[in-house]
């Protein structure tokens, strides 16, 4: 299996979401594709088009030069099902030489199993007239377990689809938050999976519900050696990109309202879920360093620290040797 960077590993150091480093530039495409071969990775998944600076026929295919000369592969991911993006996305991914294009619902869950199947067909009915392009390209659609559909729900949306194109983009640690193993969930979308998130997270018990803390791989409560074997005895050709964030949400499932959106999920469920948090979460709560007001070099640290820990920990998951890692943010 090959072992990639996903970009949102430093969605600090990147700019492109919820902070903006000021005293330091913003981590460029270059700046990934250089660090993913420093680590000795395989190549990058671009977790966002806005790294794109354009989707120029020259820009794009020059990047896919520079990967190429550095023995990486790319992988494109995006947002949503609106048909008119997506084909763009996919017409681009086929330049920088991606074989799939990443994207997920990203549609508030409905309150009732009615709601959610509304919410299925039309997602379904959109990408659907993405599938030609796709065939076109030899491209793949990887709909990503976002938080926003259960496993279940992903399932049934690409019956519908109904095409060899359109599977899955496993993110190993999001199904805790839809009170789903992530195990189970591997088992579930293993046959459609087409590539993959890896990213472990630790738990924190709250008087709602718990929080989740994302960690460096190996340090959170997801069987990640489960899912790596099953993935591994299955799927040999899948590719796996680290996608450890330093990140936190607060899931106060507890909570007649957080329930409500999962009107199908089994009591069987949420007990599992809780007594794993008893169990196996962290006994106090943790403060990121933006959190506490962090200079802005001490959160990049710890953004590229817990990278090069997952990355440690990937490796030896893998019985990969390798040389040593870098041990600072360049």
């Amino acid at each position: 299996m090959k072992l990639g960077l996903d970009t949102y590993s430093y969605h600090y150091g990147a700019g492109l979401w919820d902070y903006s480093p000021r005293d330091n530039a913003p981590m460029t495409l270059e700046h990934f594709l250089q660090k993913a071969a420093e680590l000795d990775l395989d190549g990058v998944h671009l977790s966002d088009p806005r790294h794109l600076d354009s989707l120029d026929y020259g820009y794009v295919s020059d990047l896919r030069q520079k990967a190429e000369a550095l023995g990486l592969y790319l992988e494109l991911g995006t947002s949503g099902t609106n048909p008119d993006h997506l084909q763009s996305m996919v017409r681009t991914a086929h330049v920088l030489g991606s074989p799939v294009v990443r994207t997920f619902v990203g549609q508030p869950r409905g309150r009732s199993a009615q709601a959610m199947a509304a919410v299925v067909s039309a997602a379904a009915a959109a990408i659907s007239q993405v599938t030609p392009v796709c065939d076109r390209y030899g491209m793949s659609l990887a709909i990503e377990n976002h938080r926003d559909l259960t496993s279940e729900e992903l399932v049934s949306l690409l019956e519908l689809v109904d095409s060899e194109w359109v599977g899955i983009c496993f993110d190993t640690g999001n199904s805790l938050a839809l009170l789903e193993d992530p195990l189970e969930a591997a088992e579930a979308l293993e046959p459609l999976i087409k590539t993959v998130h890896l990213k472990d997270y630790q738990v924190v018990a709250r008087a709602n519900g718990f929080a989740m803390v994302g960690c460096a791989l190996g340090e959170g409560v997801v069987d990640l050696r489960g899912i790596l074997d099953l993935l591994g005895s299955r799927h040999p050709e899948v590719r796996l990109n680290i996608a450890s964030a330093v990140e936190k949400e607060m899931l106060p499932v507890l909570e007649e309202e957080y329930l409500e959106h999962l009107p199908e999920t089994p009591a069987l469920a949420l007990g599992q879920t809780l007594r794993l948090v008893r169990d196996r979460g962290l006994r106090e709560m943790v403060q990121l360093p933006a959190e506490r007001g962090a200079p802005e070099d001490e959160i990049l640290a710890a953004e590229d620290d817990l990278v090069l820990r997952s990355v440690g920990w990937a490796r030896q998951a893998l019985g990969r040797a390798g040389s040593d890692l870098p041990n600072s943010r360049d």
